[in-house]
């Protein structure tokens, strides 16, 4: 068990350092190709706070633990609007300063929505077939094409050959870390699988899902100290997109049968409604700041903080 909790902290440590060069860098090489800066909130470095999900679900498909893939998705997406969201909220509201959002925004929270329908209509028919793999994955590139081409360019910004050489090679670097501790804290979680027996949903909706969600958990509430709350919502919108859309589309493609071993989806719908539940008041909560500025609510964010702890009462 020493060595399980060594692995797993040792690779949240990593992820919550990798994650953040990973982003950085993303960003500035995205910048070079004169992306909007909602295109690299949305895409970029929600891809960046979503590699940890996405590698960790990579090493647990090769073990064939479907139930587990399904606890990491829905998890980390709880995790960011409860968790990650409400941190935020929480710091903001004890600053006692007013937030506001474009009304650009609106659009993509009927995206967010629509796509967490989505997802819970694959999970309920089947999420382990290829069938469901290439339907997530449209959906996911249909939406990376709008946000494409419903935003502007940004104006060209100098960069020098030199500069650009290193963005990559810190890239690759930021990369290769984080393939390293999802591999930690994949191996970690397995150990504490086999030595509790406490299943493969629960701990994927702790282990894996809370790991892997640090990068955003640091990143709202660096971005709320530095009264940036615009930027947060941007990045958890496709954030829950990618999470939703690539990393539950990643069993399927294994094709394997033991990937559904032990799956029930009856123990998984009341977490679904949990999920869609706070995505509902998410998104309410943001269209309304989009009409009008709004003082932070501390109630509404021990409430968001609450919501994470009591399902974990279910996924036990």
């Amino acid at each position: 068990m020493t060595l399980a909790f060594v692995s797993i902290i040792s690779g949240i440590a990593l992820i919550w350092i990798s994650a953040e060069k990973l982003e950085k860098y993303s960003v500035l090489a995205a910048k070079q190709f004169g992306m909007s800066p909602f295109l690299i909130g949305s895409t970029v470095i929600a891809f960046g706070t979503s590699a940890p999900e996405m590698l960790t679900t990579f090493f647990v498909s090769l073990e064939g633990q479907g139930a587990m893939v399904i606890g990491n998705v829905i998890g980390s997406n709880v995790a960011n609007l409860s968790l990650v969201f409400g941190s935020m909220l929480f710091v903001v509201s004890l600053k006692k300063q007013k937030t506001s959002q474009p009304n650009s925004i609106n659009k993509n929270l009927l995206i967010l929505m629509l796509s967490s329908l989505l997802v819970w209509c694959v999970i309920a028919i089947d999420p382990f077939t290829i069938i469901s793999s290439i339907v997530l994955l449209t959906a996911l590139f249909s939406v990376i094409y709008y946000w494409y081409k419903n935003n502007k360019i940004m104006s060209d910004i100098e960069n020098t050959e030199s500069s650009k050489k290193n963005s990559f090679i810190k890239l690759v670097i930021s990369l290769l870390c984080l393939v390293f501790a999802a591999w930690l804290i994949t191996s970690g979680a397995n150990l504490i699988l086999n030595n509790f027996n406490l299943g493969q949903l629960f701990i994927g909706y702790t282990v894996l899902a809370i790991g892997t969600s640090l990068p955003e958990i640091a990143a709202s509430v660096s971005l709320a100290l530095k009264s940036r709350y615009e930027a947060v919502a941007g990045t958890l919108i496709g954030s829950n997109i990618f999470n939703g859309l690539c990393v539950l589309a990643i069993p399927g493609l294994f094709v394997n049968s033991r990937m559904s071993e032990g799956w029930e989806y009856s123990e998984w719908s009341s977490l679904l409604v949990i999920l869609f539940g706070i995505t509902l008041i998410f998104c309410t909560y943001i269209f309304m700041l989009s009409k009008r500025t709004r003082r932070a609510s501390l109630p509404l964010s021990i409430l968001f903080l609450s919501i994470y702890f009591i399902s974990l009462i279910y996924a036990y």
